[in-house]
């Protein structure tokens, strides 16, 4: 199938709500959970962070089917999501009363963050990729890595790093076929997760 690369910072806002809601279909991550607000809100702070690395594909409709995103500062974008304070406190408020678990799951993986994810001053970390599910097995996913890869090396950066859940063995090998080595195995909250590298020359 056909499709468009653009860069994250290019998106309008009719596509970055569009990415926002395939990011809470598709993706099973605890930013998912926290619920679609929370979810635009990180796109909307990753989009004006200049520092980050992001590429979307449209179809020719110009609907939003994938995604790959990166950050040297992935820690920035998550702090910048209480920048408004009343805001925030209302949304982990309707977390933590609609859904608890997800509160605590929250709470358990900011206290278990550790050394385990620290990155050297020119590495960018993978945070996010996925594809809409009617495009799984159609190649994208390597599309948008590769490009990822090639925009992140273009930038400047020397490394690109990422974690992956142990069970996600479809993910462990599209980033083994694209280079990346696994560095170290560790836990976060309740998940066990693969810390991977490339290294870019």
């Amino acid at each position: 199938m056909d499709h468009e690369l653009i860069p994250l910072s290019k998106l309008e806002d009719d596509h970055l709500k569009q990415l926002a809601e395939l990011h809470h279909s598709v993706m099973h991550t605890l930013l998912a959970d926290l619920g679609l607000p929370m979810v635009l809100r990180y796109y909307q702070t990753a989009r004006s962070d200049n520092s980050v690395v992001g590429i979307c594909a449209l179809d020719p409709s110009k609907k939003i089917i994938g995604w790959a995103m990166g950050s040297p500062h992935p820690d920035r974008i998550n702090s910048a999501l209480h920048t408004s304070l009343l805001w925030f406190a209302f949304q982990m408020l309707r977390v933590m009363f609609t859904h608890p678990f997800v509160f605590w799951q929250l709470i358990s993986s900011v206290l278990s963050s550790s050394a385990e994810t620290e990155m050297k001053s020119d590495a960018i970390e993978l945070t996010y990729i996925g594809v809409a599910a009617d495009q799984i097995g159609r190649g994208l996913g390597k599309d948008l890595l590769n490009a990822f890869i090639e925009m992140s090396r273009e930038t400047g950066y020397r490394s690109v790093v990422l974690s992956v859940e142990k069970e996600n063995g479809s993910a462990i090998a599209l980033y083994k076929k694209a280079g990346f080595k696994i560095a170290k195995t560790f836990s976060e909250g309740r998940y066990e997760r693969h810390r991977m590298e490339l290294i870019l020359e």
